[in-house]
Formats: structure tokens, sequence, C-alpha cells
């Protein structure tokens, strides 16, 4: 998926159509399809789920679910402030909605079945209606059976252009959608580290160092989260980038000087992935959409499910070079594709290294972020959430030793600023993510961060690992704040968000 800068203007202007098809090319066909504009005040875009026939790889073939028949589904391009109609049409055999993920929808409009929503039935039509903001790399996906639909490809990417003007320069954009998928056709890659989840390269919490290692030592590469896995979780044999696995991943062409921007969505229901370009440094510019006041160089990014980061890549390196997951088995199970340069076409793609301990790994305290929220102007409300669950392959995952709906609920009022303090005694990372607003991130493990980075979604780390966020509650409405595995949402780590 990819564009110029001049592409992407000319897609919110709405010039061109067609329907979206595999290839970049055909992307942009879709990019400029689901935005194309008319004159009215609204701008019309028509969705369609249903089943479609997909290969991910050679030989690899799977009945899966699309928007507009394609894995991921179409780019929806926006201006920030402009008002969209998303009119969805379900055509699978079984209920459906969308979530808005990182955009201030009112509360009707955010797809979660049985609190904002009744479910989109098979045959019927959903109209959802919003204002596109706040500005940045958002996404879609559905919002039922995500356990389910999710791992069959209902997400896409929605790229929501700023009103001011950006505060960086580049000349062409693309973006890369991680996924993971169980096909039943290979050998299932290891479970994500516990460490690599959340803690960029340690164990995690407050377990870092010895009794950590130890404990990893004693239990083998998977880690304490492999081998206590829930029975029911699916066992992920390939990874994709655009809905394809290497060897059908597409190059990305570069010319020497170009500075292109990447946007990487992880769709993933499961692994986090460790992203690194061989012989390149990435410059990582926003976290979930949200600016940086400055670019943080970084030699891999690790991405939790649903996190996305946006990178300046600087062509500066002539050759042919592999852009991969760096994670045990991943790149193995498909997770990699080329970027060339013009005129290297030939040469073999040089390989990152595979052991990252000595490079510099992104973590949520190289980053100095904007004061893009608005401020209270009501009382402050601090809640405490212990994260727990999985023991002994259990199924069950609990906030404050409840499951959903009896988690309880963050009772706040318009204006208030909500303080959340997160505990994670479990041994799997918990990637927590809001509804509705994003969130300062103020501290993690002990740490207080002095210029808090803006999210929607925290991977809080295992092993005794700690979050702390806050945000103010300024979009009135019932809110889900969960886990985005959706085996841990589906095991009851899901509270209630209550804005009045």
């Amino acid at each position: 998926m990819t564009h110029s800068r001049r592409d992407f203007l000319l897609a919110l202007g709405g010039l061109g159509a067609g329907a979206a098809a595999a290839g970049v090319g055909a992307h942009l066909r879709g990019r400029r399809d689901a935005a194309a504009a008319g004159t009215d005040a609204v701008r019309t875009i028509h969705l369609e789920t249903r089943e479609v026939t997909w290969e991910l790889a050679p030989g690899k073939t799977i009945r899966a679910m699309a928007y507009n028949g394609h894995v991921p589904g179409p780019p929806i391009l926006a201006r920030e402030g402009e008002r969209l109609r998303v009119v969805l049409k379900n055509s699978l055999a079984e209920p459906t909605t969308i979530h808005w993920h990182g955009v201030d929808v009112p509360n009707p409009m955010d797809g979660v079945p049985g609190i904002t929503q009744k479910a989109v039935q098979p045959g019927e039509t959903f109209v959802y209606e919003f204002e596109a903001r706040p500005a940045g790399t958002r996404w879609y996906h559905t919002h039922l059976d995500e356990h389910r639909q999710m791992d069959l490809g209902l997400a896409a990417p929605l790229i929501i252009e700023p009103a001011d003007k950006e505060p960086m320069a580049y000349d062409r954009d693309a973006t890369l959608v991680l996924d993971d998928w169980a096909t039943g056709t290979g050998t299932p890659a290891p479970d994500t580290a516990a460490g690599t989840a959340g803690g960029r390269g340690s164990m995690g919490g407050m377990m870092g160092g010895g009794m950590g290692g130890m404990m990893r030592g004693m239990m083998g590469d998977r880690g304490m989260g492999g081998m206590m896995r829930g029975t029911d979780e699916p066992a992920y044999d390939l990874m994709t980038i655009n809905g394809k696995a290497y060897p059908a991943t597409e190059p990305l062409r570069m010319k020497r000087g170009e500075r292109v921007r990447l946007r990487i969505i992880n769709a993933s229901s499961e692994h986090t992935h460790v992203v690194r370009l061989a012989g390149h440094r990435w410059h990582l510019t926003h976290t979930d959409g949200n600016p940086l006041r400055a670019a943080v160089e970084v030699d891999a990014i690790p991405i939790a499910p649903a996190e996305r980061y946006d990178v300046l890549l600087v062509a500066d390196r002539p050759g042919a070079w592999w852009l991969q997951c760096t994670q045990p088995g991943h790149a193995a199970a498909g997770e990699r594709m080329v970027v060339v340069y013009d005129g290297h076409e030939r040469k073999a793609p040089v390989e990152p290294e595979r052991d990252t301990s000595d490079r510099r790994l992104w973590q949520y305290g190289l980053g100095r972020g904007r004061p893009v929220l608005a401020p209270p102007t009501g009382a402050t409300r601090t809640f405490d959430l212990t994260l727990s669950g999985g023991m002994m392959g259990s199924d069950v995952w609990t906030i404050n030793r409840k499951v959903y709906p009896n988690t309880g609920t963050l009772r706040l009022k318009k204006g208030d600023r909500a303080r959340v303090v997160m505990r994670n005694t479990s041994m799997e990372a918990h990637p927590m993510h809001l509804h509705g607003q994003s969130f300062a991130l103020v501290g993690a493990n002990g740490t207080r961060y002095p210029e808090p980075i803006v999210k929607d979604v925290v991977d809080v780390e295992p092993h005794m690992g700690s979050a702390v966020i806050e945000f103010t509650a300024h979009n009135p409405g019932d809110w889900f704040f969960h886990c985005h595995k959706p085996m841990h949402m589906k095991g009851g780590m899901i509270a209630l968000v209550k804005i009045a």
C-alpha cells in the first residue's frame, strides 16, 4: 500500500475510482474509491462484508472474511474534521459490526454490540456517521467475535490527514498492515516472548534480570506465557504484510534520497512484531497516530497488537534489504518483504541481524509527546486495575479478580481527569485499548515520563509490570476498555468506562 504525497491529496480530492484489488497499484485505486468525495458536506463510503477465497501465499489459500473483497480491507482516507457516512452491508452468514479504532466517534457509532449498537445481522445494512478526528494513523475492524472475524481478515487502515500542516516533510506514504493467521497448514510460530511484548528486550515488569531470566531459562524459549497458554487459543502458523506472506509480499521500491513515511499497523490477534529493516534506522514520529515533539531514531520497533507507529525512512543506503520481523519464527512464517532501490533489483537482499540485544529498540520512555489532549475542567478520579488470569492453561482473564460484566465501572463526568493505574500480575502482556478517546501514558514500571506520549493502546508488561494513563473524559457515553488480544477479551478482560 503505497502512494505519493500528491496521490494522497488527489485521493482526498475525489479523483480516481475503481474497485480494490490485489497489488500496490490496485490498493491505490481502492484508496481512491474508498475516499471518493463529492460536493456534499457528508462523504459516503460503501463497505460490504463477505466471505472470499484469499491466497495468503502460493499454495496457502483460505476462506477469509473481507471488506469489499480484499484483505486487509480498503484503506479509508479522510481530512481531519471531514464528516464521513459509512454504509455497511453485511453479506456474511453471521452478524458483525465495525469499530473505528482510535477515532473519537459518537458513542452510538463505536461498534460494540450490546453496548453502543445492535449487531448488524446477515443481509442488513447499518450506517455509521462521524467526524474524522483526531488526525493520524487509525484503523477499523470488526468488534463481534473478534477471535474469529478479525482473525479471518476484517481489518483495514483509516488514515486521517491533519487539518494543519504536517510537522515533517516526506515524499511518499506507505502503509504496512501486519497480521497473524492460523491456517493449520504449517508449523505454529513460537509465542511472543513476554519480555519483547512489553519489556522491549527485558523479561518485563518487576521480574527483569535475575529471577525472570532464571524462570525463562527453566521454561525454554517459549517462555511462561507459551507454557500456560489456554487450550482454545489458535496456533498461528503464518504471518502476513498487507494480506500476503513471503514470497507473495510486494516489494517496497525506493529512489535514493527519498523520504518515505511508513504507517505500521499491527492487526494481529496475538503476536507482537519487532520490525527491523537491514542497513537502516527508523525515525519514529508518531505513536498510535499521535505526533512526537521530535523523531526518535531506533533500530527496531516492537509493535504490540493494535498499536500503530509512523516512521520516516530516509533512502540513503542504496541496495536491496530485507524488512522483516525479528521475532523467532516470524520471518520463516512469511513476515518479510524486500526494500529495493532503483537499479539494484538484481541484488540479493541483505539480512538484518536477528539478535537485537545490542541494538536500540523503541520503548515508551524514549518518546516526547505533544500535549494534544483537551485539558480537564472537572475532578481527578483515580482507578486501580489489577490484570490477571491465564494460569495453568485457563482461558479466564480478569480485572480486579473479576470477569466482564462484573469487573466494575469507571464512572466519570464530562471534563473529569481519569487516572488509571494498571498492574499486571499475569504471565502475558496485555495491550489495553480505550475506546472513544486517547490517553497520555504518564508512566510505566515505576518510571514517570515528563512528556508523556499519547496513545490509545498501552502494552502492560507481564510479571508485575505496570502502566499509568491519564485522559480527559470529553466524549460522553459507555466505552469499552479492554485487552486487545481477542482471546483475553473473550475471557473477561474488559472494563466499562461510563462518561456522563
